[in-house]
């Protein structure tokens, strides 16, 4: 049986829409908690291509944790900047996998909120930036990084070090959805 793919966002979606394009497959369903489009204007590809569920987090959160009709052994749940903590319910649930911008291999202080940012005030302390998809657990960013991908640090501007941390992201995914079984 193939997998069900589901992606969470809270921002626009661009990566899932560039992540489909180069792995080949969409998502059944994206979920989102971005209820402000205001702030952040979801990626058209999401709406035109896919089913989008949109609620605040807490709604989301019980709405997966209760539902009764997707099966949890043939479903994967993708984080791309899906920027809440979930519960562990849904984390034992599922299965679950999170692209984290930050070389966390290498420099485990990068784990939580903005490693970009920390990574580009320090640059001297950070040879190597790149982005990791790991497994998640109801511990923040502590779950099996399935994979990863490094470049030396030669970035020269905190929106530089987002370009190349997104590149990065976005091959680590590619990779990552062949392995788990998501592809074309």
């Amino acid at each position: 049986m193939a997998k069900k793919w589901i992606a969470f966002f809270s921002q626009t979606g661009s990566e899932i829409a560039e992540l489909s394009k180069a792995i080949g497959v969409k998502p059944e369903i994206c979920v989102t908690n971005n209820v402000h489009e205001d702030k952040y204007v979801v990626n058209p590809e999401l709406i035109r291509n896919n089913y989008l569920m949109r609620a605040r987090h807490d709604r989301l959160m019980e709405y997966f944790i209760n539902d009764r009709y997707t099966d949890p052994e043939n479903t994967i749940i993708t984080l791309h900047g899906y920027l809440r903590i979930l519960p562990p319910e849904l984390c034992s649930k599922f299965t679950i996998y999170n692209g984290h911008p930050g070389a966390i291999e290498m420099y485990p202080e990068l784990k939580g909120k903005d490693p970009q940012v920390r990574a580009w005030e320090n640059k001297e302390a950070y040879k190597f930036i790149g982005s990791v998809v790991h497994e998640v657990v109801p511990e923040v960013d502590e779950g099996k990084i399935i994979k990863s991908v490094y470049f030396t640090n030669r970035v020269i501007s905190l929106d530089d070090m987002y370009s190349t941390l997104k590149m990065s992201s976005l091959t680590a995914w590619t990779f990552a959805m062949k392995e788990i079984g998501i592809c074309a």
